[in-house]
């Protein structure tokens, strides 16, 4: 899969409180987190791969700082990576999603209308992975101005295409699945030890 006339973001600037540690830098099999999901991104083409965040020693990435004036959520994360993009589009993605798949990338790609391109899975919109216009950046600016930081509240602005039938390319819906707690590493390494 080389798809291009996009960049890649990885968002690694979250508290991880759930965690208890920077989920970029925590291990699953022999790999930190942000390494898995930096290999997949080299796999699903794109033109360049921001990691939105603060450094981490010893990851070649193209890091971007998060804007100090918002206080942190995605939205500010996604809107330093849509400034930092050179691209009209931006795939968006979590340092805590090891699994996403290539299939789910190129239908969401393939699926995207004006205001980019989501999944539907588990009676609800997935935001991640997903891909945003750089045309949004107003959009995101005015609403974290009035401190709405809620990604529900920019989806339902960009009215993104929804991709209904995204079973057809993962039937189990590994792609939408995030590591938050230690039960959900645990379950992410059985998995890997398959």
């Amino acid at each position: 899969m080389s798809l291009r006339g996009f960049d890649v973001l990885i968002l690694a600037g979250g508290k991880s409180r759930r965690m208890g540690a920077d989920k970029a830098g925590i291990v699953l099999g022999g790999k930190t987190l942000l390494e898995h999901v930096l290999d997949k991104a080299a796999g699903w083409g794109g033109n360049r791969i921001l990691v939105a965040g603060p450094p981490r020693e010893g990851v070649a990435a193209e890091f971007i700082p998060d804007s100090p004036q918002y206080k942190p959520s995605s939205l500010r994360g996604l809107y330093g990576g849509l400034l930092a993009s050179s691209s009209s589009w931006i795939l968006v993605a979590g340092c805590d999603m090891p699994f996403i798949k290539g299939e789910v990338i190129s239908r969401l790609w393939d699926l995207k209308n004006s205001g980019g391109a989501v999944a539907w899975w588990h009676h609800r919109l997935q935001p991640f992975p997903g891909f945003y216009p750089r045309g949004g950046l107003p959009l995101i600016a005015s609403l974290l101005a009035e401190n709405r930081f809620h990604l529900a509240a920019l989806l339902d602005r960009l009215q993104p295409a929804v991709d209904r039938d995204i079973a057809l390319a993962d039937p189990e819906g590994i792609s939408f699945f995030n590591i938050n707690t230690p039960e959900e590493l645990a379950w992410a390494e059985a998995r890997l030890g398959r």
